[in-house]
């Protein structure tokens, strides 16, 4: 790997790490440099603009956060079984920092942010993709619409537990176990 490619890698990574703490409020160029440690101008040095740094270090954050879905559940289990594992990992603090950015992210997007909206639908088909990967399916046309029952549940968990409404998590659980 190049030097220069090596540097990049680095902000990368830092800037994924900043995100993740920080959330969307901490995008601007000036806030990414310092948690970079450079300038604002090294950065642009490094990367054409603020929407490649921004869809480099999300990426990051993506993989990341597919990585620690998979080495949490790395084996097909059935829709209810996927749903409740979903659930616990929606309150744990290491899952926070990413759910807390789509949340941020999937808002802007929304708000007609267009370089958001491609990340985030970037992000959203990976998160499917895996979902899908994780159910186990006794005939393979049910994949993907029960994927999308899941990853609709658990966005509402998200949302719940955003919104201090975690309690709701567990009387919607109780629907899926009654299904």
């Amino acid at each position: 790997m190049k030097k220069a490619e090596a540097k990049r890698m680095a902000i990368a990574e830092k800037l994924a790490d900043h995100l993740l703490s920080q959330g969307l409020k901490g995008a601007s160029l000036r806030q990414m440099a310092q948690a970079a440690e450079t300038s604002d101008r090294m950065l642009l040095h490094y990367f054409a603009d603020k929407n490649e740094l921004m869809s480099q270090a999300l990426k990051l954050i993506a993989d990341r956060f597919l990585a620690l879905l998979t080495n949490a559940q790395p084996l097909q289990i059935p829709y209810e079984h996927l749903i409740r594992h979903l659930s616990v990992m929606v309150s744990q603090p290491e899952v926070k920092p990413y759910l807390r950015l789509w949340l941020d992210l999937a808002a802007s997007s929304a708000g007609g942010d267009g370089i958001h909206r491609e990340i985030a639908k970037r992000v959203f088909h990976d998160y499917f993709d895996w979902v899908a990967a994780a159910l186990k399916v006794e005939r393979e046309e049910e994949r993907k619409p029960l994927a999308a029952l899941a990853v609709a549940t658990v966005e509402g968990f998200v949302l719940m537990d955003a919104c201090d409404c975690a309690s709701f998590i567990s009387i919607a659980l109780r629907g899926v176990e009654a299904r």
